[in-house]
Parts: structure tokens; sequence; C-alpha cells
């Protein structure tokens, strides 16, 4: 019998950004739900037993960092690891401590797996 897939949420404002990481993530075979911006993203949390966020940092209405904070302030999100994507934000400047991976765009697909398998499979299942 095989292990359920893991549900990834993917949260970006640019709908190449989302259609590219959805191939791919869904290709690896992740269950993928998508959001536009940080409020649509706790919409989606809500829905679905979601194991890990990949989120870009500047986006509309909500950035990822007030995000990955008001999920770090619900115990029901507190727990679900978060990667940062970004064109803009600098990697040395404080992060969210539910931030475990950042990496800049262009996103190198290959770094992005190999790092959600080593998030997911340290992780709880959700």
């Amino acid at each position: 019998m095989t292990a359920p897939p893991h549900n990834i949420l993917v949260v970006d404002d640019e709908y190449a950004s989302l259609e590219v990481l959805a191939l791919l993530l869904t290709g690896a075979g992740f269950q993928l739900y998508t959001a536009a911006d940080g409020q649509e993203a706790l919409e989606r949390l809500a829905e679905a037993p979601i194991a890990l966020v990949i989120t870009d940092y500047k986006m509309p209405r909500m950035d990822g960092s007030e995000l990955c904070l008001r999920m770090l302030a619900d115990p029901r999100f507190e727990n679900i690891p978060v990667i940062f994507s970004s064109a803009t934000y600098r990697q040395d400047v404080p992060r969210p401590k539910n931030v475990v991976a950042f990496f800049n765009k262009p996103l190198l697909f290959k770094d992005v797996l190999s790092a959600v398998h080593r998030i997911l499979n340290s992780a709880p299942s959700p």
C-alpha cells in the first residue's frame, strides 16, 4: 500500500510561477493547492491538511512574512513548515521561525524538489 500524497500549498501572485511549481510538484506525486496571496492562502489552509507551504515573499494584500506570522499565531497551522521563494527578499533579513528554506527566483527546480523531499521526510504527517 502506498502512502497518500503530501498536500503542498503554493502561494504566488504570479500565475506563471504557480503553474511551473504546480507542474513540477504534481509530476513528483504531490497534491497541490494554490493561492494568489497570503489572505487566500489562509483560506486554503483551513480547507485541507497541508504538509508544506511554498510562498512568494512580496505579494498584494498579504505578503509571505505576514502569512507566516498568521500561521504561527494559529495552533492549526503553527507547525507547518514554509519555504520562501522570492526575487526581492534578501536571505539575510530576519524571517519567521516557520521558514525552513529560502530560494531566490528564478528557482532551480532540482534544489526545490530536493528541499521539499527533505522537509516532508523529516516532518510529522498532517
